[in-house]
């Protein structure tokens, strides 16, 4: 095995042959790679809030998505490409989730290792000696640009040279609608590496050790959560007083919002107006584009489709195709004072 060395220098356990829910319930009990971004901020997915609910066990643990469930799937064809594409490399897998020897709650479970005897150039970058293999798909190529992957797994790979000092990954990609294979070269960032560390150590040992939650960042995976270990409270409950900050926060800026949206507005039928009067007589098929220095202003007319659900109450049709779903209102307000003007 090419990969005997990090097997030497770090602690790791077999996952050969390991059912999914069994590696799932090993991961809980570290952060590994797919955790990185969402500690750093740098997930559209995931924060530190909703990582925290899911290593607490506080949420039902998700079982395989779809995606993960195509990633599996595609993992060894997007292997072999890998190996075709770069017959010069030796690419191998590797069975086992390892653990930094220093920081043992970040764990590593990597798609495989590559090893470059010489020098080999990957999209423009030169790689040699060992480093490790990340496999990925994507519907579509947003977020991979020519040179750069998506943040999160960026993040993933920094994490897995953090555990497992290896200088660098190869993250091989399958664009689906693109049908294309892309292999991108990630080099360990020695600053980020220590903003990562610093970053995991501060929520394993102040946040999930203290059981102490942390604050939401706004993502709308984390009201998701929260709302669903909402079951129903009886009597009214007194928060204190830093929830009242939040409170009084949340309704400034909810007025601040109404402001800002019909400032908008009013802008917008004023610019219109100038369209109008402007144009005259050429507006055309109700289409107009407009230039006001460095900006461009578009207007047109287009045909939207709505259910008539008076009509199909009347034909007595609604009840039978309806879609009932639960979902919640949430409402922070300031208390009316009596005698006020």
């Amino acid at each position: 095995m090419m990969y005997q060395s990090i097997l030497d220098a770090t602690p790791h356990i077999s996952t050969a042959g390991m059912e999914y829910e069994a590696w799932q319930k090993k991961r809980m009990n570290s952060l590994g790679g797919s955790d990185a971004g969402a500690v750093m901020g740098m997930n559209n997915f995931a924060s530190p809030l909703t990582l925290y609910l899911q290593k607490k066990g506080l949420v039902p643990a998700s079982e395989m998505s779809r995606a993960a469930r195509r990633g599996k799937i595609l993992e060894p064809v997007i292997r072999q490409i890998a190996i075709e594409d770069f017959p010069q490399l030796t690419i191998e897998q590797t069975p086992f989730m390892f653990f930094h020897p220093v920081y043992p709650f970040m764990s590593a479970n990597i798609d495989g290792v590559i090893h470059a005897l010489d020098a080999v150039n990957v999209r423009g970058v030169d790689i040699m000696g060992l480093g490790g293999h990340e496999i990925k798909s994507a519907k579509t190529d947003y977020g991979w640009s020519e040179d750069e992957i998506p943040d999160s797994y960026y993040c993933q790979v920094q994490h897995y040279m953090a555990a497992l000092g290896l200088p660098w990954f190869m993250v091989s990609v399958y664009i689906l609608d693109g049908e294309e294979i892309r292999h991108y070269i990630i080099r360990r960032n020695a600053e980020f590496v220590d903003k990562l560390i610093a970053a995991e150590k501060d929520f394993w040992e102040n946040y999930l050790e203290k059981s102490v939650m942390p604050a939401a960042i706004g993502i709308e995976n984390e009201d998701d959560m929260i709302t669903g270990m909402f079951h129903g409270a009886q009597g009214t409950i007194h928060l204190g007083d830093a929830e009242r900050e939040l409170c009084a926060e949340h309704v400034n800026l909810n007025a601040t919002k109404k402001d800002i949206e019909n400032r908008m507005k009013a802008i917008a039928v004023t610019v219109k107006e100038a369209i109008i009067k402007t144009a005259g007589d050429n507006l055309v098929e109700k289409k107009a584009s407009a230039v006001a220095g460095p900006y461009s202003v578009s207007w047109s007319f287009f045909d939207r489709r709505s259910v008539d659900t008076d009509a199909l109450k009347k034909a007595g049709l609604y009840e039978q195709y309806a879609k009932v779903s639960e979902t919640d209102r949430f409402m922070i307000s300031e208390k009316k004072t009596k005698g006020a003007a």
